[in-house]
Order: C-alpha cells, then structure tokens, then sequence
C-alpha cells in the first residue's frame, strides 16, 4: 500500500463504489427502499403482532368469504405498495418465497394453481395465535422482531412457530409487514 499514490487508492476506491452500485443496480427489482415514517415503539408492533393474529383467526371463521377477508387483512397488514416483500410462510417448501399479494393468498386460504402446495394455512380454523417476542430491536421507523408465535388449533392445542418479522411505520402511522420468516422449530 505504501507505493500506491493518493490517487492510485482514489482510482481503486472509485472502481469498488462503482461495482458495488453496479451490483445493487442489477437486483433492484428485489430491493426495496422502505419510506421514513415516525419512530416505531413496541406497543406499534404489539398491536401490529395483535391484528395480524387476530386476522388469521378471522380468516378461518370466514367460510366462503375466507379468500375476501385474507385480501383485505394482507392489504392492511404487508407492505405490498413498497414492493416485493420478503415472506417465507411456514409450510410452503416448493415455493419457499412469497413477495405478493397472489402467493401470500395462495399460502394463507389455497386455490392457486401456481402453488399447488398450498392448503390454506388460516383455514385449520385457529380460535387463537399468541406472540412470545424474544427480541424486539427498533432503529426509527423500522422494527424487526423475532420470538415465537403460538397457534391453537379447534381442539385447543398450540403449535408452536418460530418467526422474525419486519415491521416499518408509514408516515401515515402505519405499521407494516415487510419481512417475513416462520418455521416450525428443529427436530432431532
């Protein structure tokens, strides 16, 4: 480094920054920038956390309207007007990633052709989900939170997930699901 010039590392740094750019330039279809909003507090993604239990719940009590309340609740809750979002549902492994609003229907009430694995998650019917947060790290308006949520089943059994979550505050107050990654807990 000592027989390169001021200008050499200039030039070499110059070069880094535009291949970075470059790079970032050839995926952002899949990049989104999120928009600044007011600073997210925990009860934001608790009563966030709250309604997005509370539609699952609601999705499957909805019969034959069960495809138009999981439109609505995936509007109000995700971050479909940003962009692509990153969700990996749960039981999905063919098609592991959902950015939009079709696959995200297709995981929580089926009837999609292009996700012939899916079979309604939110129409077990679930009476109750529960969130155990193990962390909840907050910087402005971006929140990404990780912990357990807790599904019980008509017979009254949970069935335990594990998940992270991302949540952004609009300007507009409000709270939004841009990241999403659930599982079901390792087994040996």
């Amino acid at each position: 480094m000592r027989n390169l010039t001021v200008s050499k590392v200039a030039l070499i740094a110059s070069a880094m920054t535009f291949s970075t750019a470059l790079m970032a330039g050839q995926f952002s279809d899949h990049v989104n920038e999120l928009p600044k909003g007011p600073a997210i507090t925990q009860s934001d993604v608790e009563n966030a956390q709250k309604a997005w239990g509370d539609a699952v719940v609601a999705i499957g009590k909805a019969g034959d309207d069960a495809a138009a309340v999981a439109k609505k609740a995936a509007k109000t809750a995700y971050a479909f007007e940003l962009g692509p979002i990153q969700f990996k549902p749960t039981l999905a492994s063919e098609q592991p990633f959902r950015p939009d609003l079709e696959g995200t229907l297709s995981y929580f009430v089926s009837g999609n052709d292009k996700f012939a694995e899916d079979s309604g998650f939110a129409l077990k019917p679930w009476s109750n989900v529960r969130f155990d947060n193990h962390t909840v790290n907050m910087q402005g308006n971006i929140a990404i939170a990780m912990g357990h949520y807790y599904f019980t089943g008509p017979d009254g059994s949970e069935t335990k997930v594990e998940y992270t979550k991302g949540y952004v505050k609009t300007e507009d107050d409000r709270v939004l699901i841009f990241l999403q990654d659930s599982s079901l807990p390792y087994q040996r």
